[in-house]
């Protein structure tokens, strides 16, 4: 699995990376400085269903935001 997640800049498209294992970053591109954050991610170990479903229903709101998203922007 990668380290990093590439996101681009929403108002120059600056390609940049965020830590995969770090979630909820504010972050200022060094081009524009336009500030954004990364997506939020709830750590936890892959084996454990409890940890699995929490983590479904915190990331909940956040992936239902990209989905809309989307759906208008394409």
């Amino acid at each position: 699995m990668a380290e990093h997640t590439e996101k681009k800049c929403p108002q120059c498209g600056q390609q940049l990376r965020f830590p995969t294992n770090v979630g909820g970053v504010v972050m200022a591109c060094p081009s524009c400085g336009k500030k954004f954050y990364s997506d939020f991610k709830f750590a936890g170990r892959s084996g454990s269903t409890q940890r699995a479903t929490m983590a479904a229903l915190f990331e909940l709101p956040g992936n239902l935001i990209k989905r809309l998203l989307g759906k208008y922007l394409s």
